[in-house]
């Protein structure tokens, strides 16, 4: 949702007419936006096989009604199943069609869509036809772009993982500076995202370890709370990746292990192959494997800039301006 948003406020920007299409679950992630058509999340479901055909129906038809009022030039899909019947029906009433591509394996619904769309476009080099494009960025990352990157004192570590990591990373994350030199934990101020269930047993264990932290529920000033950091802990979704390379910080990535298709590992592979990030994945050993890398990163300041140095990716600075002008193409001459 977030490079969604990220293009729809660029294209506002632009004096372009423009409509984001989401279900209910996204809604949640753009609240700031008022043009927007809201479909009721689908379950998809064998038991509930029914009820999620009428789903679809009901949504063809809300669709179906919104084109006609104001039919688009141009519909640009960022992936998720609710995205199969507003695109096939556009496509099918005369609008062009951009398929992206944010993750490194791609995803069931733009797999189906690209077969019908004008043009393909993806964060990571798919191959086969697919344009590589930067992904659009919320603005807030890229004002924050050029702060500098310093880690010769104390080590801020940002610890988020929304609905999909805080509970996991509330057991892993202490366990692991459990492990670290007392004088190492001395050294580090952690700022983590925390469930409210959670919230009282990790103050409790990081006042036992001697960590400094500030724990939060949600954090709404993400963007500048990663750009103070050294090191961020997170999942590997293409979105938080995006932003990491825009402000340039270098992160230990956990990847999701119920991703689709195992997509996050890979996501985070192509950043650890080119040394801007760690990688930990979510199976046995993980608290020795991530107290180890912690370790050798406070031992080890100058590896910490370098990797912070090739975590950023300076065409960043106007992925979503490049992305506008990719959609003006399409409408164009595709």
């Amino acid at each position: 949702m977030f490079p969604a948003c990220a293009l729809f406020c660029m294209l506002k920007k632009g004096n372009h007419s423009v409509s984001m299409i989401t279900d209910t679950r996204g809604d949640i992630f753009c609240n700031h936006i008022q043009d927007k058509i809201i479909i009721k999340t689908i379950r998809m479901s064998r038991k509930k096989a029914i009820h999620a055909i009428w789903g679809f129906v009901r949504m063809f038809w809300k669709f179906l009604r919104r084109w006609f009022k104001n039919s688009p030039d141009v519909i640009v899909g960022f992936g998720g199943m609710f995205t199969v019947i507003p695109i096939l029906v556009a496509k099918c009433l005369g609008s062009k069609v951009v398929i992206y591509e944010q993750n490194s394996v791609l995803g069931k619904a733009n797999r189906l869509l690209s077969h019908f769309s004008n043009l393909n476009a993806s964060f990571f080099d798919l191959g086969n036809g697919w344009k590589r494009v930067q992904s659009p960025v919320r603005g807030e990352f890229v004002k924050l772009r050029d702060v500098p990157y310093t880690c010769d004192e104390n080590i801020k570590i940002v610890v988020i993982g929304g609905s999909q990591g805080a509970r996991s990373f509330s057991e892993i994350i202490p366990a692991a500076l459990e492990k670290l030199d007392p004088d190492q934990r001395k050294s580090i101020e952690i700022m983590q995202q925390v469930s409210d269930e959670m919230r009282r047993d990790l103050e409790d264990r990081y006042h036992k370890l001697g960590v400094k932290y500030t724990l939060m529920g949600f954090v709404h000033n993400i963007a500048e709370e990663m750009s103070n950091s050294q090191l961020v802990i997170c999942r590997s979704g293409a979105s938080t990746l995006a932003e990491l390379s825009t402000i340039g910080r270098p992160a230990i990535l956990i990847p999701y292990p119920h991703a689709t298709d195992n997509h996050q590992v890979f996501n985070a592979a192509y950043y650890v192959k080119n040394q801007a990030a760690w990688m930990v994945e979510e199976k046995d050993g993980i608290v020795e494997k991530l107290s180890s890398i912690i370790s050798g990163i406070l031992s080890d300041r100058e590896l910490l800039k370098f990797t912070a140095s090739n975590m950023i990716n300076n065409s960043m600075s106007d992925s979503s301006g490049s992305f506008v002008k990719l959609i003006e193409s399409c409408y164009a001459g595709c």
